[in-house]
């Protein structure tokens, strides 16, 4: 009973239940406005979904009918959305479990650690299912439509996209909990912490590329999966096994069907019961520590003459700011650098999923495919702008604080040119594994790697300057809990859509110019341009206004 307050609890405060009641009640201007942004982004989010994800998912089921294994669908989809799950789980766990403003109220309650530990991930979950529904129900009604299968599969198939985050999200909680005790060192414990979460991720790499390589698999071999029944689905899972189990229990039929739902239940009932064994363990012991805060430097006269002997430009003392905002502040190096580490990490998995994507690779990379390789290249650096929050949340983030930026000598189109610019470096931080990229699989020459990379960067403009625009219209600045900044800042979901229409926009160019047979360098000037417009249009915007939003906009 505790445990179901405590999620109810949790829930209200990570989803703002009471205030979206209280506005229902007395401000329905405010609920239509949400329901408008709402709809804005869905609208912007529409025709990507449909025509990219969607039309992949077709594809990949009729290929898999092709060969007479139609379930290749849902057994590809139910490991990329656990391993997105993984992925992303990791920043959201860390955040909620340990750096959540509520922790100082809920310690000295009546509750045992385990509790909340119970109650944080059920939130999490909560926040998953966001992610899981469009990317696992498509394929599940795919499936079920051409397959002509009864009430049951689809009711089966609801059950198992309940279950699909719970196991990678009880495995990330599970490591989060053992991870935060271990590197609870002192002032260093934040460093500690976020590479620890790069090494757990390139650990668990690891063993993946392991296991997919132990068993090189000749032509002949090859050809057996092809024809033998399952053969591709159980090559497919062995990038997470329990996702087998997931799609048997949907394809089996019968009694196999039941035995393999069974099965996958039981997995994610251990693993939850796993992290509330760490939970009641560890919590508490990861936590005392991150609390701990150190002793402050004493600086001494002729450091400080030093320091106030240099001189920098405004807009990259602004910049500085963001960074040193962004290290002092877990919450913000967790979910804007961490992204920036997990998302490729997700993206590239593929790549390295070991032999069997040899002759892909050597198709994909064939000289007549270069063109398009330098533009997935650069495509991969302009998103990473996309999903990093830096932007979107530049304002938000200053809080009650932004009465400082209103005050101090700095003109507001110069701080915004310090932001912008913070924003491009965060961007930049994507290029080294690019260039890990043309080592390992792209072989770029250098001249192909500085146009994917410029080209990249001029991509990145657009997200950026648009999510900054976003921010400087609506900040979200009252705010008690640097979590909300981010994670209940619907700035960053407008700053994610504004993204996605530009590179949309971007997309119907290149494939206008490419299908009217321009020359390639040519088609390269035209994207770089025409992103570098898209960027530069919401700048402009940003100038004309900034002096009078900077006025407006009342500190809480």
């Amino acid at each position: 009973m505790r445990l179901w307050t405590l999620i109810k609890q949790q829930l209200n405060v990570a989803f703002s239940l009471s205030a979206l009641r209280w506005y229902a009640r007395h401000d329905r201007k405010k609920i239509a406005g949400g329901i408008a942004i709402a709809a804005v982004v869905i609208a912007s989010l529409v025709p990507l979904y449909f025509s990219v994800y969607l039309k992949f998912l077709e594809a990949v089921f009729f290929a898999g009918l092709n060969i007479g294994q139609p379930e290749i669908l849902l057994t590809l989809t139910l490991v990329f959305t656990s391993f997105v799950v993984f992925f992303i789980g990791i920043a959201f766990v860390m955040s909620t479990f340990y750096f959540s403003r509520d922790l100082s109220l809920l310690v000295p309650l009546p509750v045992t650690p385990g509790e909340i530990v119970g109650a944080k991930f059920a939130v999490v979950l909560v926040q998953e299912y966001l992610l899981v529904v469009p990317l696992l129900l498509p394929a599940i009604i795919i499936y079920g439509l051409h397959m002509g299968a009864g009430i049951a599969f689809f009711l089966a198939g609801l059950v198992v996209l309940l279950l699909v985050p719970v196991l990678p999200l009880a495995v990330v909680s599970a490591v989060t909990l053992l991870l935060m005790r271990v590197t609870n060192l002192g002032r260093y414990k934040d460093f500690l912490r976020l590479v620890g979460m790069v090494l757990l991720v390139v650990f668990l790499l690891g063993i993946n590329v392991l296991v997919t390589k132990l068993a090189p698999m000749a032509q002949e071999e090859m050809l057996a999966l092809l024809l033998e029944e399952e053969g591709l689905t159980r090559f497919i899972a062995r990038l997470f096994p329990p996702a087998l189990l997931a799609a048997r229990a949907l394809t089996a039929g019968g009694a196999a069907s039941v035995l393999n739902f069974l099965g996958y239940l039981a997995l994610n009932l251990a693993g939850v019961a796993l992290t509330k064994f760490l939970g009641e363990r560890l919590f508490y012991r990861g936590l005392i520590g991150g609390e701990e805060v150190s002793a402050r430097k004493s600086v001494s006269l002729s450091r400080l003459e030093r320091k106030m002997a240099k001189v920098s430009s405004p807009a990259a003392a602004i910049a500085a700011r963001e960074i040193k905002l962004l290290v002092r502040t877990p919450i913000y190096l967790f979910n804007s650098i961490g992204i920036l580490v997990i998302v490729p990490v997700a993206l590239l998995l593929p790549l390295l999923m070991g032999d069997a994507v040899d002759p892909l690779l050597a198709i994909f990379l064939q000289p007549g495919n270069r063109f398009f390789v330098n533009l997935a290249g650069a495509a991969f650096i302009a998103i990473m702008g996309a999903f990093t929050p830096a932007s979107s949340s530049s304002f938000s983030r200053e809080g009650k604080q932004f009465w400082l930026s209103q005050v101090i000598p700095v003109p507001p189109a110069v701080q915004i040119r310090g932001k912008i610019l913070y924003s491009l470096l965060l961007c930049l931080l994507a290029v080294p594994l690019v260039i890990l990229l043309s080592v390992f699989f792209t072989k770029w020459s250098p001249l192909e790697l500085l146009l994917v990379i410029v080209l990249g960067l001029c991509g990145c403009l657009p997200p950026v300057t648009s999510s900054l625009l976003i921010d400087l219209l609506r900040p979200y600045l009252d705010w008690d809990n640097p979590q909300r900044a981010i994670k209940q800042n619907m700035n960053v979901v407008l700053g994610m859509a504004a993204a996605a229409l530009c590179f949309w926009l971007l997309y119907l160019l290149g494939k206008y110019l490419y299908g009217a047979g321009l020359p390639e360098y040519r088609i390269y000037a035209a994207l770089a341009i025409a992103a570098l417009l898209l960027g530069y249009i919401p700048y402009l915007v940003m100038l004309q206004i900034a002096d009078r939003r900077y006025r407006d906009i009342v500190s809480p």
